[in-house]
């Protein structure tokens, strides 16, 4: 198969997916936030973007950049000092900003191609192992007239 129009479809319910996102943030967020006294200002972003690309895995890149968009301004308000303030944003913060955004959105769309790519390879087995079925059953269609043919001209 050179080119499946079907493989951005491989994620069955994408709707269910949206949900999943905004539940993955609230855990993300969670997670981070119960652990915010022990790790401090080191390893904000962590825990979004391992929820973004799972997000990204089973549900495509739209829910992932659903999540990019929710968990920014959690990040940007509990996680990067002043804490649970909005302060002016520094150059540190721009900077840790953009590898967030830029990292997770990256893996997300190389995730969301691995994925395509995968769907048009399932697809494509699929669709060989059907045409080798018929072409089974015609070869056997084809002996058995054969056969007739033959028995048909010894009886003669």
């Amino acid at each position: 198969m050179r080119h499946n129009l079907n493989a951005k479809r491989w994620s069955s319910n994408i709707s269910h997916g949206y949900l999943v996102a905004v539940f993955g943030v609230l855990v993300a967020f969670s997670l981070r936030y119960i652990l915010h006294p022990f790790l401090g200002a080191s390893l904000p972003l962590f825990f979004f973007q391992v929820n973004t690309i799972v997000i990204a895995y089973f549900f495509g890149i739209f829910p992932a950049i659903l999540t990019l968009a929710l968990s920014a301004p959690l990040l940007i308000f509990f996680f990067l000092e002043p804490f649970g303030a909005l302060s002016v944003v520094d150059q540190r913060d721009v900077t840790t900003l953009f590898v967030y955004f830029s990292y997770t959105l990256l893996t997300g769309l190389l995730v969301e191609l691995l994925r395509r790519e995968q769907y048009n390879a399932n697809m494509a087995f699929l669709v060989s192992e059907t045409r080798l079925k018929l072409m089974v059953e015609g070869d056997q269609k084809m002996r058995g007239i054969m056969r007739k043919a033959i028995s048909k001209t010894g009886a003669e």
